[in-house]
């Protein structure tokens, strides 16, 4: 009785009532599902041309106003909206309103993976609670207790202890602990250990590093009983999620979000594809002529965020390749991506074309000393593979890549293998596993 009488705060009731709005997606038929889409995605494109130069320019140029042509075509005619797009249109891509002020508008950077950040702007009325929703509804996907205790291992971070795992479930009265620690300021060995005095219920960080540690606990035959590995920052392959599995008996839970427009997708709660999130993001998978992709064939992604009201999203590259999925068998009505398949960027450029690169993570990582890699491309075509390995390969092992690559269609491109028992990857959230160079490829003396 006493949980039927609590009263929520106002910004809490506003971010539960969201996440029942969100949640309502998952079971609308396909008919009612484009129509929702169509009627967001309108209300968006009639206010990006009334309050933002540039967009006006580019809409009247596909056809707006639609007349008797849907939202989807208009659409469908728009330009794609490139990183180059944002940076060098900040100001005119804004689509501030009457009454919308600088304390209301809060901008978010991208990491600048490429070297050259973007700079987006949102409503925070409107995004904050969005967001948060979403992140509970997330939660409640994956029936995660926030009463138990959660380590999280990231960069930026303070060491330290917090009594809740934020503002969100504090204000849901659920209180459980959220253990913080640094993970480019101490070793492996050393968060293997802070893990084991903590033996949290859930452990958020990379992938990479929660294959990791899998790894050291099996080394050293130790147990540490986790719920799950909540994913950040980087793709997930299988051979990660085998690893955690066997280590924790922990499953992965992936997510898929950026900065410039936050959610877009969340993995299945029965299985390990993503499923779209109709209700705030449009997503296409389009070839290199820009035609849609069909289900289980790769393609670059453009994503329009259908709430972005101070900065208007319609048809952004995010630089990501994916592939379609068909129905998922979970009950849920919204669309499968059934993987991340890299970036456009990690390419690999053959004489046939150029060639995502998915098969490197989840094919070699199969291979049992391989604990990561990292490949690179020279203006000649050379593919130089560097191996992080406790030991040297067999000739077995050997075999076994160059396996892989043939099997990939790379045979015809030379091959340079440097095994490293470390590998120098830069400081950042992301690992860049993909890398090209603009020189021919030298051996090493």
């Amino acid at each position: 009785m006493a949980d039927a009488l609590h009263f929520h705060s106002p910004q809490t009731a506003q971010m539960l009532l969201l996440a029942q709005q969100v949640r309502a997606w998952e079971r609308v038929a396909p008919a009612e599902y484009q129509a929702l889409q169509q009627r967001q995605l309108h209300t968006l494109m009639r206010h990006a041309h009334q309050h933002s130069p540039f967009w006006r320019q580019r809409l009247e140029t596909a056809g707006w106003p639609a007349g008797a042509a849907s939202p989807h075509t208009v659409l469908a005619h728009l330009p794609v909206l490139t990183r180059a797009d944002l940076q060098a249109h900040f100001a005119q891509a804004r689509a501030r309103w009457p009454g919308l002020q600088d304390e209301g508008v809060a901008t978010s950077v991208t990491s600048g993976s490429t070297g050259e950040p973007v700079r987006v702007e949102k409503a925070s009325a409107m995004y904050s609670p969005l967001y948060a929703a979403i992140s509970w509804l997330e939660a409640q996907w994956h029936q995660r207790d926030a009463r138990r205790k959660i380590a999280v291992l990231g960069t930026g971070l303070t060491d330290g202890t917090q009594d809740t795992w934020g503002d969100m479930y504090s204000a849901m009265g659920l209180r459980g602990p959220c253990v913080l620690r640094n993970i480019s300021q101490h070793g492996m060995d050393s968060h293997l250990d802070w893990l084991l005095q903590e033996q949290p219920d859930y452990l958020k960080c990379s992938p990479f590093a929660a294959a990791e540690l899998a790894r050291m606990a099996l080394a050293r035959g130790v147990q540490l009983a986790i719920r799950q590995v909540i994913s950040q920052s980087e793709r997930v392959t299988p051979a990660q999620r085998a690893l955690c599995r066997q280590a924790f008996g922990a499953t992965i839970v992936d997510r898929y979000s950026c900065e410039e427009t936050g959610w877009i997708a969340l993995q299945c709660p029965m299985h390990e594809h993503l499923h779209l999130l109709g209700a705030t993001t449009f997503m296409e998978i389009v070839d290199g002529e820009g035609q849609p992709c069909p289900v289980g064939v790769p393609g670059r992604v453009l994503v329009t965020s259908l709430h972005s009201f101070a900065m208007p999203i319609l048809r952004y590259e995010l630089g990501d390749i994916a592939e379609w999925g068909p129905p998922c068998g979970c009950g849920m009505a919204l669309p499968v991506i059934a993987g991340m398949r890299g970036r456009t960027r990690h390419l690999v450029q053959t004489g046939r074309g150029p060639l995502p690169m998915p098969f490197l993570g989840d094919e070699l990582g199969r291979i049992e000393p391989i604990r990561a890699f990292r490949m690179r491309q020279y203006a000649d075509g050379t593919l130089q593979l560097q191996l992080e390995v406790p030991r040297a390969l067999t000739a077995e092992e050997h075999a076994a890549v160059r396996t892989v690559f043939a099997a990939n269609a790379l045979a015809d491109l030379p091959l340079h293998v440097e095994e490293l028992a470390r590998i120098d990857w830069p400081a950042g959230r992301k690992r860049e596993e993909f890398e090209r160079v603009d020189r021919a490829f030298e051996p090493s003396p």
